[in-house]
């Protein structure tokens, strides 16, 4: 079964609301989506999920009212692939311009944060906000995850897990105080560390990606990406099945064809991200 762009509570199905106070401890998250497409057109923009208002998985579309990108103070990056960090640095020009008091924290793998700031943030693609406005409060900050113990960040305890791309890429579990989970992959081939990594928590909800249609599975082996098929083979991989799936990731020419192909697989309850939308995990 696929759902297309549904809004609702995992817990019991019901409206979600979407105000967020981080200061008290939390008991469910709150996921809107600002882009989840695998490429770019009308309507279909690159992945950004934001948690809580705060908390970004992926940066690839960051189009938010000035208010709303004030609240961003942290940044789960799965890989460097331009379709995954093209808004931060606009967010960052945005964040120094409305208050220079304000950091942003972007946390992922050391080869990840490595390339950022070797090819990124290089004062010459990019300025280096690192050591601006000053080296000492600057607007940026990195933050090296390792992938054998978790983060605390924010209300959170995020698990980082190896996925199999083209470049290093990680997924990540995001835990709440209550123990319910969000299991997001980023861009990945065929698996194993991120699944074995749901042994022992809730996970309630996972965003996997799926780029291609079955015709082009030898793509999308060759490039680190699912298909509906290999989609399928992963979730025999899983100790437990979580019970919503939400597919991200589709190339825009495919969708029509992918989203046929996934109604295929039995058992399991899909749905295809769409930008605008939002969904709470408890």
């Amino acid at each position: 079964m696929i759902i297309v762009g549904k809004i609702f509570r995992i817990a019991d199905l019901q409206p979600v609301d979407t105000r967020v106070n981080r200061l008290t401890i939390k008991v469910s998250m709150e996921i809107s989506i600002l882009g989840s497409a695998g490429s770019e057109a009308p309507g279909q923009n690159s992945p950004a999920f934001l948690v809580d208002e705060w908390l970004l998985l992926d940066g690839g579309t960051v189009g938010l009212a000035l208010e709303r990108l004030a609240r961003i103070t942290h940044v789960l990056l799965t890989h460097a692939h331009l379709d995954h960090i093209k808004g931060i640095p606009f967010l960052l020009d945005n964040l120094i311009t409305m208050n220079t008091s304000c950091n942003l924290q972007i946390l992922s793998g050391k080869e990840v944060i490595s390339d950022l700031e070797r090819h990124i943030f290089n004062n010459r693609i990019w300025p280096d906000f690192s050591r601006i406005p000053d080296p000492r409060q600057p607007v940026l900050s990195y933050r090296r995850l390792s992938t054998r113990k978790p983060e605390v960040i924010g209300n959170y305890r995020v698990f980082a897990s190896r996925v199999n791309h083209t470049v290093p890429a990680y997924g990540y579990l995001v835990e709440e105080a209550s123990g319910a989970s969000l299991l997001y992959t980023g861009d990945t081939g065929p698996t194993d560390a991120i699944w074995k990594r749901m042994r022992g928590h809730d996970v309630k909800a996972l965003i996997v990606e799926v780029s291609f249609p079955d015709e082009l599975i030898s793509h999308a082996l060759k490039t680190g990406h699912l298909c509906p098929s290999l989609l399928e083979t992963e979730l025999g991989k899983m100790p437990k099945v979580p019970e919503k799936i939400y597919i991200s990731h589709l190339k825009a020419p495919f969708r029509a064809r992918i989203e046929a192909e996934l109604a295929r697989i039995p058992h399991v309850s899909l749905e295809l991200l769409e930008e605008g939308k939002s969904f709470r995990v408890a």
